[in-house]
């Protein structure tokens, strides 16, 4: 049986639910339109129409932001479920032409591979899409397939060791780890092995967001701890700090490479161990596996990576 209201439905259009989409995700007048490339005039205008149509405020203000009324907390699931399928429905065969794209893709990945991958990606998309803007932002591992999830990002970049295997995911490199020090302020050999690692203070960032990372388990593994004065959340940190203290901060090595390359007085020294080691990967939502767009912008950081990283 047909229930499809089409009178009231005609008075709704795609473009609306787009912006109520966004301001249910982001609960932000001025970041949705930043994020659909819109001026907050207009998305005040749709947001006030939806308002009337559905006979609710939707957002309302609390404290120094905005929250969200239980009508429009109801809503988030089934309008990012409609929006997809609508997606799939009609864009997913759609031809796709780079360089007549306009719009902005939202990635999450860990500050210092920004630093280390973002270049090269961004000159790529700005020779082949100069009408694509990327918008990044870092977060733990933990609060990525939340994100995901919930449309905030499209895709992710990091060591997610965690996730779900339901996610899509596409390896980048692998990446062993380096001991990064300064030599006027510490002495170490020309290679460290595990028993050599638990002798130094350390200083620690863990791309998966936690405290107790591969180091320490392979450590304990062999009966052996360290000593960590200090767990940092920038790994972009770090030089000025091994610059201020004899202790050493073991990082990826391409991680490694790029800070010492711009602070030539540290100095990077190897770890004899072949199992420390983790595996760079790019994950996605199953939904936007099939998304012209994102797939786009997953090719070229693919291939990015693999022209930095020789994956």
């Amino acid at each position: 049986m047909d229930n499809i209201n089409s009178v009231r439905l005609r008075r709704l259009d795609l473009n609306a639910l787009v912006v109520l989409h966004s301001l249910l995700q982001t609960g932000s007048v001025s970041l949705s339109a930043e994020r659909l490339c819109l001026g907050q005039p207009a998305v005040s205008h749709v947001l006030k129409h939806l308002r009337s149509e559905l006979g609710d405020e939707l957002l309302y203000r609390h404290g120094r932001g905005m929250a969200l009324t239980p009508l429009a907390q109801s809503l988030r699931q089934p309008l990012q479920a409609w929006l997809a399928e609508a997606q799939r429905l009609f864009l997913s065969t759609a031809a796709f032409d780079p360089a007549a794209a306009i719009a902005t893709v939202q990635l999450a990945m860990p500050d210092l591979l920004e630093a280390v991958l973002l270049p090269n990606v961004l000159r790529s998309l700005h020779g082949q899409a100069p009408g694509l803007n990327l918008s990044i932002e870092a977060m733990a591992a933990r609060q990525v397939e939340a994100a995901l999830e919930d449309g905030r990002i499209g895709c992710a970049i990091g060591y997610f060791p965690g996730l779900s295997t339901r996610l899509p995911r596409q390896a980048l490199f692998r990446s062993r780890f380096i001991a990064l020090y300064h030599p006027a302020l510490l002495t170490l050999p020309e290679r460290l092995g595990l028993a050599d690692l638990a002798e130094v203070v350390h200083l620690h960032t863990s791309y998966a967001g936690d405290g107790d990372g591969l180091i320490e388990r392979g450590l304990r593994a062999h009966g052996l701890a360290r000593r960590v004065v200090a767990r940092g959340a920038s790994l972009l940190a770090m030089p000025e700090l091994l610059e201020s203290m004899a202790a050493v901060a073991v990082l990826p090595d391409a991680m490694a490479a790029y800070l010492s390359q711009r602070h030539p007085a540290l100095r990077q020294v190897a770890i004899d161990e072949p199992d420390l080691h983790i595996d760079i990967e790019m994950v996605w939502h199953p939904r936007l596996s099939g998304d012209l767009l994102q797939g786009f912008v997953r090719t070229v950081i693919t291939e990015e990576a693999a022209h930095l990283f020789g994956a």
